[in-house]
């Protein structure tokens, strides 16, 4: 049995992991920003008899402090972590900035997840076969890191901003597996590759007319996006760093992808991370 921990595991990609993964005869630890949502996974997997593996904790991961929060929940209830899957999304192509003065797309896609990766580091490395698996948009080459404006507090513009984070959150597996790796945590970057999930919903127009008009015409089931990233996460693969888009593995080096998984850029990624959580007064949730 597995200690199995999933970000944004109340919908979509994430709860078809959850559910996959009690069904596996793991030991899962659910995180959403929906109370009710939460319970109504709960109730679920009473129902099944597999309530007894499963715990939700709610959270709102835009936020600095609540990751900080979720990291103190991880370490009081396990002493080893074997998977952590990050799935929380919330795509935002309007520009917006949380309570910390964070871009939103910013703060979910990538900060959240460097904070708990490096975090919850020292626990993944008690695990058995440990591994990070990212659920994001890797494999697709739009978008770049300003470097200049990684708050977006100059160009507001909120598709660029989402396209950034997709971005940086590449950068930070190039980043793990060169500072994580070396402990043997593995770490994955998987995209789904249109899903239907609700998320193309939540986008403002008129993204979300070419987002539903693409996922009608292209999109998968839940079910059968989830089934490659179930077997990853049973065969991880041995590599410090892999990346995928369904089954088809991402070819990091190519011509055409190499730029996203950059490791001057990591690593200037990393850094720069790492001062803006110094200069939010969270020194204890940088990366070293």
């Amino acid at each position: 049995m597995k200690n199995i921990a999933v970000t944004g595991g109340t919908d979509g990609v994430g709860r078809a992991v959850a559910i996959a993964a009690l069904r596996r005869g793991h030991s899962v630890l659910v995180v959403g920003s929906s109370a009710a949502k939460g319970r109504a996974l709960l109730d679920e997997a009473a129902r099944n008899g597999v309530g007894d593996r499963l715990e939700f904790i709610a959270a709102d991961l835009r936020l600095i402090s609540e990751n900080g929060r979720l990291l103190d929940e991880l370490h009081d209830r396990f002493t080893r972590l074997d998977r952590l899957v990050l799935c929380a999304q919330r795509y935002r192509t309007v520009w917006a900035t949380t309570s910390e003065g964070i871009e939103e797309n910013f703060a979910l896609t990538y900060l959240s997840r460097f904070i708990l990766s490096y975090g919850a580091r020292d626990l993944l490395v008690k695990g058995d076969d440990p591994a990070i698996v990212n659920v994001c948009g890797t494999g697709t080459p739009i978008g770049r890191v300003q470097w200049d404006n990684l708050r977006f507090t100059v160009r507001r513009s909120g598709f660029s901003a989402l396209m950034q984070a997709n971005r940086a959150s590449d950068l930070l597996g190039v980043a793990f597996a060169r500072h994580g790796g070396d402990q043997g945590v593995r770490f994955v970057l998987y995209n789904p590759d249109f899903v239907r999930t609700n998320l193309q919903r939540k986008l403002d127009q008129p993204w979300r007319t070419v987002a539903l008009a693409l996922v009608t015409v292209l999109g998968k089931p839940i079910g059968e996006g989830v089934r490659p990233l179930l077997d990853i996460m049973d065969r991880v693969p041995q590599e410090s760093l892999s990346a995928f888009r369904g089954r088809h593995r991402i070819d990091m080096g190519s011509r055409v992808f190499s730029p996203g998984y950059d490791p001057t850029d990591a690593r200037r990624l990393r850094s720069a991370t790492d001062h803006m959580l110094a200069e939010q007064g969270r020194q204890d949730l940088r990366s070293s």
